[in-house]
């Protein structure tokens, strides 16, 4: 008697429902087995976090102090040279800080050049050693330095500001033994197993390691402990608090930078516990893991020949599949008998019968459509295109796949290329949608833009199995619609950058050359009214062209420049060469416009006059809005005294420090 299908599938359904069981019970039983490990690991970790918010209150502590001392009226006049007037003020504010703590051993005020005028010890004219660290700080930022090993201190400094205004910087010397006491309290890691705490600088110099005041990273008597430290302060600049994973250490690690992450550049704290140290495996755990996988394995043979039983009748059926996979679509299943295989057979030749007729619908609409259809089969590596994409572009599709660079990447730009090859790895990892636009050469030579839509479909286990897409000739619209974002960036009468533009433009040079310096020139016509009302406004049409023609001239390749409407140019300087020099460029500038225009119409050589006012960034503003203001303020201090000239931006200019150029 044949034993049906149903019988044996419920018998290894049975099998497959015991044999996970059995493993489960083993690796519960094995699981308690590191339990010790587990405890171990959450206290060490608990211990680590503790310790670590307790120095993050004392980092705090000290910010707290030095971010108030910096607020002192008597500080920022120390800062700004004024010392001698304040001085037996800042002596007695240095005493009471002093006092507070005992580790504090200096206190330094400098100015914004970095010269210290005045010391807890009465010191003076020396170069504050963080000055370059502290001059790149944001205004109200606050940093600590590496460990200096020649005396075992650390310094906390910050700028002495108001408003945008820097004066100078204010620096406290600690010893490093304020962390002394709190980093030998240990508790679960004062053993003798080799646990510890410590903390370190940037560099990997460590407090208090193994019960050594101090030791460079290159003396870590545990070559795994110092690459984890090497990792952290190479690779993971901004430290989330995180577990020690490594099989040598467990515990965690994370950054110091006070309680409120008011510091910038903070140190790093590691609580590590030996692994090894934890006591191993109990024998009784190991004797019934044996015991139990033995089980399991009596289990799979016997799973393994009643599955072999059930597989045995579907072999002729699996080898019918493989055939029409290949690509033999005449090949049906034979049904045979009325059982369970029967119903699958039969109902799978239908299945294949309605893949025929969809397929031929699919060649049907595909060189019907105007859009060019392409199909990647991943199970067989095959590339279908239309028709009408063959005619319009020249691809060898044989030999072409949708990564291998040889499909339409190959017939565009190196710039679209490198963008199609993003999008469609995208398309790979996301498994979704990708919608694209790039420019691509026909056959003919023609160069032509297209849209590229395609679209993943997945099977029942989300694994990708073909990709399908359209290509669209959208040429006609993309041009159009380029030549009116063109016509709305410039201004049409000069044809340069408009004031939005240039004012875009502008802001994305000053955030993309952040650590360099962008001038701004602003230019205002002198008399142009004058011009408009005796001549005409045809003439000063001509006049605002000539402007433009000499700005043009005179930038070259130096930067940009845009027309912010009536008599007011802007020109950006963004060479480094030319800003060295931009007094020499503005004055060029003025000559070109002293030259004149020849107003044929009233036989008269018009003089063009201006007033030019010049701001750079980042000493005169961090952003467009700032230092245009300031080169128009410096335009108008022009204006004020005899125009026709360029003035410098100078804060001061209402006491008349700066010297007035002229040509």
């Amino acid at each position: 008697m044949k034993i049906g299908l149903k019988p044996l599938l419920s018998l290894v359904l049975l099998v497959s429902i015991l044999v996970p069981a059995g493993v489960a019970v083993a690796v519960g039983v094995s699981a308690t087995a590191g339990q010790n490990r587990k405890i171990i690991t959450a206290e060490i970790e608990a211990l680590s976090y503790a310790q670590a918010v307790g120095l993050d209150v004392i980092v705090d502590e000290c910010v707290t102090s030095l971010q108030s001392l910096a607020q002192f009226e008597e500080i920022k006049l120390a800062a700004t040279g004024n010392y001698s007037e304040v001085k037996d003020e800042v002596t007695r504010l240095f005493e009471s800080v002093t006092t507070v703590s005992p580790h504090l051993l200096n206190i330094i005020v400098s100015n914004a050049e970095g010269h210290v005028f005045i010391d807890s010890f009465g010191g003076f004219g020396y170069m504050f050693d963080e000055y370059l660290e502290a001059d790149a700080l944001n205004r109200n930022e606050t940093a600590m330095s590496d460990i200096n090993l020649d005396d075992n201190t650390f310094s906390i400094y910050t700028a002495i500001s108001e408003e945008e205004i820097v004066h100078g910087y204010v620096c406290m010397i600690f010893s490093a033994e304020i962390f002394k006491n709190y980093l030998r309290t240990r508790g679960l890691f004062e053993d003798e197993e080799g646990g510890t705490f410590f903390v370190t600088d940037r560099k990997g110099t460590a407090l208090w390691l193994y019960d050594n005041p101090v030791t460079r990273i290159s003396q870590f008597t545990s070559p795994v402990l110092a690459e984890i430290v090497n990792n952290t302060i190479t690779i993971r600049r901004d430290v989330d608090s995180g577990r020690l994973t490594n099989s040598t250490y467990i515990g965690a690690y994370g950054t110091i930078n006070g309680n409120k992450n008011s510091v910038v550049n903070g140190w790093y704290w590691y609580g590590a516990y030996p692994a090894a140290s934890i006591t191993a495996v109990p024998l009784i755990v190991g004797m019934a893991v044996v015991v139990i996988a033995g089980m399991c394995a009596i289990s799979i043979v016997f799973a393994f020949s009643i599955v072999r039983r059930v597989t045995s009748p579907p072999h002729d059926v699996i080898e019918k599949m493989r055939r029409i996979n290949e690509g033999d679509m005449s090949e049906r299943l034979v049904v045979k008998g009325t059982d369970e295989y029967a119903y699958i057979s039969d109902s799978f030749n239908d299945m294949l019968d309605e893949v025929l007729i969809s397929g031929e619908m699919h060649m049907t609409i595909s060189q019907l459509s105007d859009n060019m259809l392409f199909e990647w089969d991943f199970k067989k590596g095959v590339l279908f295109v239309s028709d009408n994409f063959k005619e319009m572009f020249e691809i060898e599709t044989e030999q072409a796949t949708l990564m291998n660079g040889r499909f339409i990447e190959a017939i565009m730009d190196k710039e679209d290329a490198e963008r199609y090859k993003v999008d469609i790895n995208k398309l790979f990892r996301n498994k979704g949608s990708m919608n694209g636009e790039y420019q691509v050469t026909t056959k003919f030579g023609s160069m032509i833009w297209i849209s590229v839509r395609s679209h993943c479909v997945l099977d029942r286990s989300d694994e990708l199995t073909r990709i399908v897409g359209v290509v669209t000739n959208i040429n006609s619209e993309k041009l159009l619609s380029l030549q009116l974002s063109e016509r709305a960036s410039y201004d049409f009468l000069s044809g340069l950058y408009n004031r939005q533009t240039f004012m875009r433009e502008l802001q994305a040079e000053i955030t993309r050359t952040a650590t360099s310096r962008v001038g701004v020139i602003f230019i205002d016509v002198d008399d142009f009214k004058f011009i408009n009302d005796t001549y005409g406004h045809d003439t000063g049409d001509e006049i605002i062209k000539r402007v433009a023609d000499i700005i043009k001239e005179k930038l070259g390749s130096a930067g940009f420049a845009g027309r912010f409407g009536g008599d007011e140019f802007v020109m950006c300087v963004t060479d480094e060469k030319t800003l060295d020099e931009i007094g020499e460029l503005a004055t060029g500038v003025l000559q070109l416009f002293d030259k004149g225009y020849e107003a044929v119409k009233y036989n008269v050589t018009l003089k063009i006059k201006a007033s030019l006012g010049i701001a750079i960034a980042p000493e005169h503003g961090r952003d467009n809005e700032s230092l245009l203001a300031a080169a128009d303020e410096a335009m108008y201090f022009v204006k004020k005294n005899g125009k026709c000239n360029y003035h410098i931006y100078n804060p001061e200019d209402s006491v008349l420090t700066e010297l007035m150029h002229s040509i």
